[in-house]
């Protein structure tokens, strides 16, 4: 899922914690929820879905969007 999300080229440093909660630092612009939903059923991902895009405050970036995926058993 990971590989096929960072093709997108507004998603830098995307990475996933054990939860399956990702984040991101935001490229030029900042990428719809339905965009990304697009590229993961594009890419095969099976019924993986993102369901929340909201932006968070962590200490050492200025921003970094989290994301909730849903679908992965």
């Amino acid at each position: 899922m990971r590989d096929i999300l960072a093709k997108n080229k507004n998603l830098k440093n995307l990475v996933f914690d054990t939860t399956g909660v990702g984040y991101f630092e935001p490229g030029k612009n900042v990428p719809e929820i339905a965009d990304l939903n697009a590229a993961l059923e594009k890419g095969r991902a099976g019924k993986v879905t993102i369901s929340v895009l909201t932006e968070v405050e962590l200490p050492k970036a200025d921003e970094v969007y989290e994301i909730a995926v849903a679908g992965l058993g």
